[in-house]
């Protein structure tokens, strides 16, 4: 697996790698110079799918200080990882610096199993896991939301304000376990690589446009005024629009949840030639200097002045499938003063690839199950059985 690099002297490395460690048992990767994988032998993108990520290394040491590992390394000095709470991928994670002439270039990635280096699972297994756990939630929850539409119905021509408060509370936080663990899943097929885009050719104007209109309806309901802006010109490329808009919902989501007096999101599309670029900006509260080197770790959260924090899933989830488009993520923040979050994809058209008709904000609206209202179910409330 390949990936590109600004860095040259590492060429030469990836291809002593190659030739050495391309069919060896072990798993083994090589970074560049900010630890983004350059290469991983068939052992490693089979043990750990994730590496087919640019970013992939960097997941595997996501519980750690980044920036103390890395200035760790560029003085020379090896670093090891170690993880054995993931259930699908515990291990020990040897971080060899490469240098020349003292100037850190990279470093090789030496990766043991927990369990005397064999593959934790085999193969199937981390499918099988996952499917398995989003059956079993979904199916109780399944006979839940059927039962508050019976009780919703027989309560409508009563009197009884408690029990109809006491069903919008229950009503609430169901919504919140459907997402909660609708993430949860995200973020398992992420890291274990069998998470697949649903490609298809479309009008990312367009969907931009509709997706928008339908939010700016739920953000008005908590007094925050949503506006877009998108370029006269249609643009035409390539994009998994159910995956696209649950990254772009996550970002209102938290642009309404880490809110203040005043505040305003504007989403805006840029066509910057090979790229088109969806930027979403707030005027909240802003995030603390000393927590944005976490921001997209996964399970990392923190509470904003409301005391609402949620499970730190929701930028991970931006963050993988940008990635998976071949697209990067950017973001600036002060405190006090807002948020902006780039999403930059890359404009490609392959005319093989199914038309994708937008949705118009109608649509997103008549789905009382659609990512609209169950990622901004939170901030947003939901909509009654």
């Amino acid at each position: 697996m390949w990936f590109g690099c600004d860095v040259m002297d590492i060429d030469e490395f990836v291809l002593t790698g190659k030739r050495l460690y391309e069919k060896t048992k072990e798993p083994i990767a090589i970074t560049d110079s900010e630890l983004n994988t350059v290469w991983a032998n068939e052992a490693a993108l089979k043990r750990y799918p994730s590496l087919s990520l640019q970013d992939g290394v960097r997941e595997l040491i996501s519980s750690y200080d980044f920036d103390k590992v890395l200035s760790q390394l560029k003085t020379g000095v090896s670093f090891e990882a170690k993880k054995q709470s993931e259930p699908l991928s515990g291990f020990t994670a040897q971080l060899i610096p490469i240098l020349i002439e003292d100037k850190f270039i990279g470093c090789h990635v030496f990766i043991k199993n927990a369990d005397k280096n064999e593959s934790v699972l085999p193969d199937g297994e981390p499918e099988k896991i996952i499917a398995s756990f989003s059956n079993e939630y979904k199916i109780p929850l399944t006979v839940i939301f059927s039962t508050l539409g019976l009780m919703a119905r027989h309560l409508e021509d009563s009197d009884d304000e408690v029990t109809k408060t006491y069903l919008k509370l229950i009503t609430q936080n169901c919504y919140r376990i459907l997402r909660l663990s609708n993430n949860i899943v995200e973020v398992s097929k992420y890291r274990s690589g069998i998470a697949k885009l649903n490609l298809k050719k479309g009008n990312l104007t367009k969907f931009i446009s509709n997706l928008c209109e339908a939010c700016k309806i739920l953000t008005r309901s908590i007094n925050i005024e949503l506006d877009y802006i998108v370029p006269e010109k249609n643009i035409i490329t390539v994009f998994d629009p159910d995956r696209l808009s649950t990254a772009i919902i996550n970002l209102i989501s938290n642009s309404c949840k880490y809110t203040r007096e005043g505040n305003r999101i504007v989403v805006k599309l840029e066509d910057q030639g090979e790229k088109a670029v969806i930027s979403v900006s707030d005027k909240g509260q802003g995030i603390k200097s000393e927590i944005m080197g976490r921001i997209f770790d996964p399970y990392f959260s923190f509470k904003n002045e409301s005391e609402l924090s949620g499970a730190g899933l929701g930028l991970s989830i931006v963050k993988f499938i940008v990635t998976q488009h071949g697209g990067t993520v950017a973001l600036h923040s002060k405190e006090g003063e807002g948020t902006t979050v780039a999403l930059s994809l890359p404009i490609r058209v392959d005319d093989n690839m199914p038309d994708y008709i937008a949705k118009n904000g109608a649509d997103y609206l008549a789905d009382r199950f659609s990512s609209l209202y169950v990622e901004l179910s939170d901030v947003c409330g939901c909509p009654l059985p």
